[in-house]
């Protein structure tokens, strides 16, 4: 026997309701599975609410998990009444750990976040065209989704919407998405090509944090912003061109991006973040562009292989642990107009022998050069000695280096509880 749901208005103008599954009527041959209990109801074992006034439905999460391939129909029949499938809502389908595909109908035109995160048997899904928005999380930790292709139609992405898909290999964004956001593809561990839209304009934080296969990124000329950490731990990458119109690289965008050998800076850049190469192990050169004039923290803390690199005319300061552990670094030239260098800016440089402090320089902070055991010659051109701590310089240095300073300033030095630890300082 056909149960009959009544969702006519009956005088209120408006009525919205709510169906869940919990199991099956039989009906006849010609019927839908439909069962009602607290005003919920499912066809076909998805789960809808259904707005009698505007003829809709929206699939929505039910009380058991999804299982199997999904086909979510245009539309679906209750009590001869038609209603047109148009939104999937927010999680309907979470943690549907045995989903293995999904078709979604053409006529949505809206989902929520999170609407098929933790879906790990997820291989394929078809969205359909006319789909313009992927919401926060859409796809988050779906560990079996191998692939997926857009529709033309998607404008705009939410943070984390392939978030710790590791499966996924490939993608390519559609041509109206403009801005990548918040932790995009973080985590995507197997991707290894995205072909990126020529309008993008903006690449969020974490955007590709931890994508290790990825070996190369071809990033639009219009992008003028990567945001922090956006490429961090990506230790598969090679090279990597900033393009022009950047004018900031962000804290860690490429830390710990262990096989890069190449990077390109264009002259646009005038500011470094902290952190921003930290780690980048088998980067042996670096030319920085003179329109440069502020480098973070541990920039380039832990960069093995850098054996020389430029600083920019203008630079007045360099900051703490900005070459901490640079254990090839053997030579450095300060620019002119150098005033400070933070602590451990130096601390660990092995390979570092001589370095000539500039006319400029009136402050060199605490381990700076500590540890730079083979830095025996310390050319001092100012008469005023430079404030140092105690520690600025390490064991071996003080006692083993040879300090040239200007010729009628060593009564400067001699008094100078720091600078008066060294065994040798000589008059030039």
């Amino acid at each position: 026997m056909t149960q009959r749901i009544d969702i006519h208005a009956n005088g209120l103008g408006k009525w919205i309701l709510s169906f869940c599954l919990l199991a099956f009527l039989p009906l006849t041959a010609s019927a839908i599975d439909i069962k009602l209990k607290k005003d919920r109801v499912v066809v076909d074992d998805i789960c809808y609410t259904v707005n009698a006034k505007k003829e809709t439905a929206v699939v929505v999460k039910k009380g058991e998990p999804y299982l199997g391939d999904i086909v979510i129909p245009e539309k679906i029949e209750v009590d001869s009444l038609t209603f047109f499938v148009e939104e999937i809502a927010a999680g309907a389908f979470e943690k549907s750990s045995g989903v293995t595909s999904i078709v979604v109908p053409k006529g949505v035109r809206k989902i929520g976040a999170r609407a098929f995160a933790e879906c790990s048997s997820l291989t394929t899904i078809e969205l359909p065209k006319g789909l313009e928005e992927l919401p926060a999380q859409m796809f988050a930790d779906c560990a079996s989704l191998t692939e997926i292709t857009l529709p033309s139609t998607v404008k705009k992405m939410g943070s984390g919407v392939f978030k710790d898909c590791k499966s996924l290999a490939g993608i390519e964004l559609p041509s109206g998405i403009t801005a990548l956001p918040r932790g995009a593809f973080e985590g995507c561990s197997h991707l290894q090509e995205v072909t990126l839209p020529t309008g993008l304009t903006s690449i969020g934080n974490d955007a590709f944090a931890d994508c290790t296969s990825l070996e190369r990124m071809d990033i639009p000329t219009g992008v003028k912003s990567i945001g922090d950490e956006a490429f961090k731990g990506c230790s598969g990458l090679k090279s990597f061109d900033f393009p022009n119109g950047v004018t900031k690289i962000e804290s860690g965008v490429l830390e710990n991006c262990t096989s890069l050998e190449e990077i390109h800076l264009p002259n646009s850049v005038s500011e470094i973040g902290s952190e921003a190469f930290r780690g980048c192990s088998l980067i042996d050169s670096l030319s920085l562009p003179n329109s440069v004039t502020k480098i973070g923290s541990a920039a380039f803390r832990d960069c093995s292989n850098l054996q020389k690199i430029n600083l920019p005319n203008g630079l007045t300061s360099l900051s703490g642990d900005l070459f901490r552990g640079c254990v090839n670094l053997h030579n450095i030239t300060f620019p002119n107009g150098l005033k400070s260098i933070g602590g451990s800016a130096f601390e660990g440089c092995t390979s570092l022998e001589k370095i000539t402090l500039p006319t400029a320089l009136k402050e060199i902070g605490s381990s700076a050069f500590d540890k730079c055991n083979n830095l025996l010659e310390i050319n001092v051109l100012s008469a005023t000695p430079p404030k140092i701590a105690g520690s600025t310089f390490g064991k071996t240095t003080y006692r083993s280096a040879i300090v040239n300073i200007k010729k009628g300033s060593i009564g400067n030095f001699h008094l100078n509880k720091q600078w008066g630890k060294f065994l040798d300082i000589m008059e030039k």
